[in-house]
């Protein structure tokens, strides 16, 4: 059971856990475990039942919220943390007043009214404490997740929700969120990417078709079309006053009339259908125009919409960030708008091709057609689109006012560290040292954190610019012989990639870096970014310029050397804006990019196993459980958290031969030693044994030369030694073969099968031959090598593994020796043609971290990276109880870098008592020697005896008391010394008889 205590002493807030039978003391002393300076009278803590009682002095007591001891008031913590959703509210009150929306018992009142997406804060009355200070300023604008405590509540402000844990009451109009927007997230901080979503804008053809051909005008002469029947008329009318005709008139008058009346009829006609015609062909390519206006708006909607998800303004960053977005880290060195960042806000192209369809004009003004081209004009750019720019495609100038121009690049680094995981783009920003405060927010950036050099990415002075350019300038030219040792087809792609901010050229004009900075160095993983007052001062190999005109105006000039003119609005910080604490967000997230970068730094064999003390490892057990006939595998390291890598050289599995290979410091050794000591912990002595072979002595020998399992140590092979040794070896599978003839059998498998049902009587473990270093045997001793291996290829089916060590396996690592080896397991190693010895890929040369290590099967049928156990480490079991702290001050240097400032680092000052703390190997080997002595369980016969002394004495041989030996006759024969048989594995006293 524990509990929690807030405490408040001289402005500041504290927290601290108590669990059962356990105290706490607060105070002066060097023995407090909170240090309380001005405590001069210590206060101690212990938890009694469900009570929490305190001494002070003479005094003691149960401590309750309140209580006041010295300058420390405390408080229980008590109750879980509650969420509440904000709602749309604008402004609410914390205050002891009924009417406020959280009410506390405490003298408070504080009210917060919503500025910008944060909360301005304004003090009424009493006191609070804000992120674990005594707050002093009356007003001030809170940051996403501050924390105000007041007495023994605290409560936590997000710009919707709440968080509230404590003895607060909320009004009932907030309803409790669940899960949260914001906190961290399970797992934190490892971060592991989320599928990327990508809104693309329509790449259709879009064709806005002009209107049909205007109806044809009918003749607006009617005179020409009455005139003549009207002239026929009047003639009849004539010639009737002359000359009457009846019939004929009437007739004659009777057809002029009608041709009158049909053609002023057709006329009118003509007339309506004209502007019926008109009339149609306006409303349908209105019509038309309508429909197109609406979908090319669907379409500049949706472009606008995925260009503002793909580039969000400063404060849609900052919630990404602050609330641990999926979208962190989303974009990766093969999507299409890598390096992409956002400059403002002006007007963009179409994604979609609109075209205006062409007809033959009439040359008349046609309204309807002025209308559908102005449709066209109007949707060819879409305004208020964020701008892009991007870094992939060659250097980049900014030129404008150097304020405006730092801000704006400033954004860019936003943007980039937001977007772009520090295992993909690291910073180097070179500034005038007097500008170095404005750019201090960017050191907890982990992209300014140049992994591979261990320095931080600022240059300003001549140490820094020497410390980070040299490194920069070695990186690129081993980047550029990479790249012309690689063929033409293959594409050869960077990590990390290096993003250079150029803000003071004056301080590399001189350096050997201007080699690369004067060209594009961008196909080997770096861009450059320049800043200048004026476009003339850019050199020649800038590609893209932006011109930073004033405030509120900036221009792409060019981009990828074509002229461009695109006039942006620029983006700009909001007022108060904390940079740093965006950094700072980001700085503790581990990403862990894929399989590679989810394994751990550094584990140790108990770790691996999940146990805290040898007895936890239960052996007897896994010695019981464990038949080495069905299988032989162990784990040797971790490929993730808690997802073992095990390491089986059963016949028919990975074994059962190998190669090891891993350079000075990469943790080789290690790494056989945990893999002896894993199956020592996993088989019986009868099961599995080990054959060391050292050629210069000392070593590993040592180590294990208490455990059951170590049949033997081969040390100092020269001259005749090597032979003996053979000869060991040899009588050994001697032994086994006629083992195995005895018991009628012809596999290791078969025979332990038999001996654990009790048919057979002797044991015969699995055979582990191991050389941690062969390469120098191979060179001085090259028959011993070539036989030992020859001996592995016979010895299979009788349990003989061979496992060969080397620093450096080319040239060492022949075809037979390879071809023998069925698993590899590469470390890091000095170089590509190392790894390629041994993997035939150059993944082992890129290895970096000690431990590393790629294990391959056959032809690749296993081949994963993992981190090897660490069997090295200190053993403490009750290590949680011991109470050690380090008490090491280190000095975070300008470059990023640790320096110890303890003149004392023996660690000896506190401790009472010196005691030697044994390895965890040191103790398993122990605990299992320990073991087989209990179980009484009989050694293994030894094959390989240690080589004659150079002197024995021959109370070595035979002890006589010549008291004794004289009472009774003898026949008359003496010592005359030791033999070496190692033909037949056995060294005995030879007597030579005189009788």
């Amino acid at each position: 059971m524990t509990k929690e205590i807030i405490f408040y002493s001289l402005g500041l807030r504290y927290e601290v856990e108590l669990g059962a039978d356990k105290t706490v003391l607060l105070g002066a002393t060097e023995k407090a475990q909170v240090h309380l300076p001005q405590q001069t009278v210590p206060i101690q803590l212990k938890i009694d039942g469900e009570d929490i009682f305190y001494q002070y002095g003479e005094e003691t007591g149960l401590l309750k919220d309140g209580l006041t001891l010295g300058e420390v008031v405390f408080y229980l913590r008590e109750g879980e943390t509650r969420i509440y959703d904000l709602l749309d509210l604008s402004e609410f009150q914390i205050a002891s007043q009924k009417d406020a929306l959280i009410r506390l018992d405490e003298t408070i009142d504080l009210l917060l009214q919503k500025f910008q997406n944060q909360w301005r804060l304004t003090r009424l009355k009493g006191a609070f404490y804000r992120n674990n200070r005594l707050e002093l300023e009356d007003q001030q604008l809170l940051h996403f997740g501050d924390e105000l405590s007041i007495g023994g509540v605290t409560i936590k402000l997000y710009p919707d929700e709440v968080w509230i844990q404590g003895p607060a009451r909320v009004g009932n109009q907030l309803p409790l969120r669940e899960p949260s927007r914001y906190g961290f997230y399970e797992d934190y901080p490892d971060y592991h990417r989320s599928p990327r979503i990508i809104y693309r804008g329509s790449e259709d053809k879009i064709l806005i078709n002009p209107p049909g051909q205007e109806p044809s005008k009918p003749s607006d002469e009617l005179l020409k079309l009455i005139i003549p029947p009207l002239m026929m008329i009047g003639v009849t009318v004539l010639i009737t006053l002359v000359q009457p005709r009846g019939i004929y008139i009437l007739a004659t008058v009777g057809m002029s009339a009608v041709s009158l009346i049909f053609s002023i009829r057709g006329f009118i006609k003509n007339r309506k259908k004209y502007k019926a015609d008109k009339k149609e062909r306006v409303d349908l390519y209105h019509l038309y125009l309508r429909d197109k206006a609406m979908e090319l708006t669907r379409l500049e909607r949706e472009q606008k919409e995925g260009m503002h998800y793909h580039f969000p303004t400063v404060l849609e960053l900052t919630d990404l960030v602050e609330s641990y977005n999926h979208r962190i880290y989303e974009k990766t060195p093969l999507h299409f708008d890598f390096l992409y960042y956002r400059l403002g806000l002006g007007k963009l192209p179409t994604s979609y091709e609109l075209s205006y369809g062409q007809q033959e004009r009439s040359g008349k003004k046609d309204a309807l057609e002025e209308e559908g081209y102005a449709l066209y004009s109007r949707h060819k750019k879409i305004p208020d689109m964020p701008i892009p720019a991007n870094l992939s495609h060659g250097p980049v100038g900014y030129v404008g006012p150097r304020n405006l121009v730092l801000e704006q690049l400033q954004l860019l680094v936003m943007q980039l560290a937001t977007f772009h995981s520090y295992h993909d783009v690291q910073f180097i920003t070179i500034l005038p040292e007097e500008e170095r405060d404005q750019w201090s927010w960017m050191r907890w950036l982990p992209h300014a954190k140049l992994q591979e050099l261990n320095v931080r990415g600022f240059v300003y002075n001549q140490r820094t610019r020497d410390q980070v350019l040299n490194s920069l300038n070695q990186i690129l030219k081993l980047r550029r012989s990479q790249k012309e040792e690689a063929s033409h087809k293959e594409s050869t792609l960077f990590h990390p990639h290096y993003v250079v901010l150029v803000t003071d050229e004056k301080l590399i004009l001189d350096h050997v870096i201007m080699e690369f900075f004067t060209e594009d160095p961008t196909e080997l993983g770096c861009s450059l970014v320049f800043v200048e007052d004026v476009m003339s001062s850019l050199s020649e190999n800038i590609q893209t310029v932006i011109n930073i005109k004033d405030r509120n105006t900036g221009q792409l000039v060019m981009e990828e050397g074509v002229l461009k003119e695109t006039d942006f609005h620029l983006d700009h910080f909001p007022a108060d804006y904390d940079k740093e604490r965006i950094a700072r967000t980001l700085a503790p997230l581990n990403h862990l990019q894929n399989l590679k970068s989810s394994i751990p730094d550094s584990v140790t064999f108990m770790e691996m196993y999940g146990v805290e003390t040898f007895e936890d490892l239960q052996v007897l057990s896994r010695w019981k459980k464990n038949a080495p006939y069905k299988s032989l595998a162990v784990p040797i390291g971790l490929r993730g958290k808690e997802d073992l890598v095990q390491l089986n050289l059963h016949e028919k599995a990975h074994g059962p031969h190998g190669l090891i290979a891993g350079t000075t410091g990469s943790g080789k050794s290690e790494t056989i030693q945990s893999y002896i000591l894993s199956l020592a912990v996993n088989f019986h002595p009868h099961d599995v044994a080990f054959l060391l072979i050292d050629y210069k002595g000392g070593g590993m020998a040592n180590l294990f030369k208490n455990l059951p399992h170590l049949l033997g140590t081969i040390t100092n092979l020269d001259g005749a030694q090597s032979m003996r040794a053979l000869a060991s070896i040899n009588a050994e599978i001697h032994r086994r073969e006629r083992l195995f003839g005895e018991f009628e059998v012809n596999h290791i498998n078969q025979y332990q099968k038999k001996f654990r049902n009790g048919e057979a009587t002797e044991p015969l473990p699995h055979l582990f031959l191991i050389s941690d270093e062969f390469a120098e045997l191979k060179v001085n001793q090259p028959d011993f090598i070539k036989e030992l291996v020859s001996i592995a290829r016979v010895g299979r089916s009788l349990g003989v593994h061979l496992i060969l060590a080397t620093q450096k396996p080319s040239g060492v690592v022949d075809d037979q020796i390879w071809s023998n080896s069925r698993f590899k397991i590469a470390l890091k190693v000095a170089d590509r043609s190392d790894s390629n010895e041994m993997l035939h890929t150059p993944d082992a040369a890129e290895i970096t971290q000690t431990g590393r290590a790629y294990l391959q099967v056959g032809n690749n049928e296993v081949y994963e990276l993992f981190q090897s156990a660490w069997s090295g480490a200190d053993y403490q079991p009750d290590k949680d109880d011991m109470g050690i702290e380090d008490h090491t001050i280190y000095l975070i240097n300008e470059l990023g870098q640790y320096e110890i400032l303890n003149e004392d680092l023996s660690g000896l000052e506190e401790v009472e008592e010196i005691k030697e703390v044994p390895t965890e190997l040191d103790a398993i080997v122990h605990h299992i020697q320990d073991l087989c002595q209990e179980q009484e369980i009989p050694p293994v016969p030894q094959p390989w005896l240690p080589p004659l002394k150079e002197r024995i004495a021959l109370e070595e041989l035979e002890a006589v008391q010549p008291a004794v030996a004289w009472e009774e006759e003898k026949s008359l024969s003496f010592l005359l010394g030791m033999a070496d048989i190692p033909q037949a594995q056995k060294q005995e006293a030879v007597s030579i008889n005189l009788s």
